[in-house]
């Protein structure tokens, strides 16, 4: 039988859970705003029950590190140390951006992706990520605190045709750059986890407690 993973994401307006079980994906997502404390916990539940799974069962617990609201990715990140924990599995972290680009590839198949999340009025976390010939994915190094009027000098100074995925709808304005294909709307989800945390199960990168430190981003650039 395959391993069981629980993966958890709360990092931007939205909670959703995620369980690997018997190499199937199943998943609840539900948005929310400043409701995640609320909405997270009975969305473990249920997601057990559906799929018959007990929490002693779970071999991984995975989370969402960020970046994204303050708040709740505290309350993945918390979550996911108790399970850890209590449980004594290995606990594994991934970025949001890193997230958000294998959403991109699972709904559109796109392997250049930028990824732009709100972080406030006037800054956006950005990322460029690239999915090379192993169906890796290369860009955590560029994960940045970005001013927004610097994104337009960011994008032109692109080589190629990248896909933008971002949780701000303002980023249509950029749709008719000469190095953006597409522009899509939309908000992580826990079920883009498990690809990560499957690679890092079989390359063995586990219970680093660096490594699963929450991602804020707080230099700028």
């Amino acid at each position: 039988m395959s391993n069981i993973i629980l993966a958890i994401d709360s990092s931007i307006n939205c909670c959703s859970i995620a369980i690997y079980k018997n190499k199937y994906i199943y998943s609840l997502s539900e948005k929310c705003e400043k409701q995640h404390t609320t909405k997270i916990l009975p969305m473990i539940q249920k997601i057990l029950f559906q799929t018959k799974t007990k929490f002693d069962e779970l071999d991984y617990i995975s989370f969402s590190k960020g970046p994204g609201n303050f708040t709740s990715i505290r309350i993945a990140a918390s979550i996911a140390q108790s399970l850890s924990f209590s449980l004594n599995i290995p606990i594994i972290s991934i970025s949001t951006l890193a997230i958000m680009a294998e959403k991109a590839w699972r709904k559109y198949k796109k392997k250049q992706i930028i990824v732009v999340i709100n972080a406030k009025k006037t800054e956006v976390y950005w990322a460029k990520y690239i999915r090379n010939k192993k169906s890796i994915w290369i860009g955590e190094h560029t994960e940045s605190l970005l001013k927004k009027k610097l994104i337009i000098n960011e994008i032109n100074n692109l080589k190629n045709k990248w896909t933008l995925v971002s949780n701000e709808w303002q980023l249509i304005e950029f749709k008719n750059s000469s190095n953006i294909n597409k522009i899509k709307i939309f908000l992580p989800n826990a079920k883009d986890i498990i690809p990560f945390t499957l690679l890092k199960i079989r390359n063995k990168q586990l219970c680093c407690s660096e490594e699963n430190s929450i991602n804020y981003l707080y230099n700028t650039f």
